[in-house]
């Protein structure tokens, strides 16, 4: 009887470490393929390759520590990954054009980073919770698109584009975020919003002719306490809105190139606003 329990008992423990520790790897070769992955459960990773066109995967984990990579080398894909726990990791490469990729996290801890190396594609990443990061990098010519929102404390938000006709929006709630977008080449668009103490912006848009509802137009909202926003525009025909609320608030504009325009805001007490502009 010793002898069947102790042998219950590990077989047992053996159970409930691979339950703790499960891993997922996907591969598809071939077009219009589906993959669904869902995992529950402490320390589970999920990797999944798709190497042709029009294919879709959807990743779902809840726990701790979890962690999933999607890599995708066709067009057309549509990548939708979804976290619900702490110390949650998502990273997606992508290589090919026309493709869209959702992530979503909730708790603490999340880290989301998406590579895009293509032309027209779509990236979307929102996190809620307390020290959340989120890294988006588009390479490529086309009608590219980032979309940014973080919902708690401590978040870090940082884009950067390279190619034309680029669009990125960022949004965040919360004290101590911080938010960087750095754009290169023709007709981008720029608008960030934060909202909360503490929280710092800086804008670098190098090129000509980038817009955000006008030409070289930039729009930048703070509201809150110790905010600080830097707007950096080499090129031409270039625009630029500053918006602050709240005390403290510190807004740099730097522009160089010809036809310039700066619009500064401020409302509340010790605010500090610096305008340069040069026409070379």
């Amino acid at each position: 009887m010793k002898k069947t329990l102790v042998l219950f008992a590990m077989v047992f423990a053996a159970s409930f470490v691979f339950a703790q520790g499960n891993i997922s790897n996907v591969e598809q070769t071939g077009n219009e393929n589906k993959a669904g992955v869902t995992q529950i459960g402490a320390t589970n990773s999920s990797l999944v390759v798709q190497n042709n066109d029009l294919n879709e995967v959807e990743v779902a984990q809840e726990g701790a520590g979890n962690l999933n990579e999607m890599q995708a080398t066709g067009g057309n894909n549509l990548v939708k990954v979804a976290q619900v726990g702490d110390l949650n990791n998502s990273v997606t490469l992508i290589t090919e054009a026309n493709n869209t990729v959702n992530s979503s996290q909730a708790g603490n801890n999340n880290v989301t980073r998406q590579e895009l190396n293509t032309a027209s594609s779509t990236t979307t990443s929102i996190q809620e919770g307390d020290n959340n990061k989120t890294v988006q990098t588009q390479n490529g010519l086309g009608n590219n698109s980032i979309f940014s929102q973080t919902v708690g404390n401590g978040n870090i938000s940082t884009q950067d584009q390279n190619g034309e006709n680029s669009n990125i929006a960022v949004d965040q709630l919360g004290d101590n975020n911080n938010t960087t977008v750095i754009q290169s080449g023709l007709s981008n668009n720029v608008a960030a919003r934060q909202e909360g103490n503490g929280n710092n912006m800086a804008v670098s848009q190098n090129g000509n002719n980038n817009f955000a509802g006008g030409e070289n137009e930039v729009l930048l909202d703070q509201f809150g306490d110790d905010n600080s926003a830097t707007l950096v525009q080499e090129g031409d025909l270039n625009a630029s809105a500053i918006f602050q609320t709240g005390n403290d608030n510190e807004a740099i504009n730097s522009q160089q190139g010809g036809t310039n325009n700066s619009i500064i805001n401020q409302a509340g007490g010790t605010n500090t606003a610096t305008v340069t502009q040069s026409d070379n």
